[in-house]
């Protein structure tokens, strides 16, 4: 006796939600290799300005950062004003061109950012930029 053949239907694997979730792991990995790279420090609130812009070439830049209390961080160390300075100079001497990026809080008073800029001058790099946001159309 002949058995009647059954068919089955084929499993199937939706794709979209498997693509959509590699999408999202590749943004999130973009976005931590990159604050990773500009030494990030949550606690700067970066001042505000209309002309704000940024840097194409961020990444191969030194980060100093002022904490909102005038304290210096250098690769996630607090360090003085004189250490600034060392660090600078060594900077310097490894790489001749090092350019530096300085985020200072907007309630640090410029006497602060005016240590770090001579500490540099001092160390012989010229070429600084300061972090700031962009303000809207109707400015802050």
């Amino acid at each position: 006796m002949k058995t009647a053949r059954k068919e089955h239907d084929h499993a199937e694997i939706d794709m979209a939600p498997m693509i959509d979730m590699v999408f999202q792991l590749l943004i999130f990995f973009m976005c931590a290799a990159t604050l990773s790279q500009v030494d990030f420090t949550p606690e700067v609130l970066l001042p505000v300005a209309k002309k704000a812009q940024v840097p194409e070439e961020l990444r191969n830049r030194g980060t100093i950062n002022i904490l909102p209390d005038g304290r210096f961080m250098v690769s996630g160390e607090y360090v003085d004003e004189k250490q600034v300075l060392a660090i600078m100079q060594r900077k310097r001497e490894a790489e001749p061109d090092v350019k530096l990026y300085l985020r200072a809080n907007r309630a640090v008073p410029f006497k602060q950012v005016k240590k770090v800029l001579r500490s540099c001058a001092e160390a012989g790099i010229c070429d600084v930029i300061f972090g700031a946001f962009q303000s809207g159309e109707g400015g802050e």
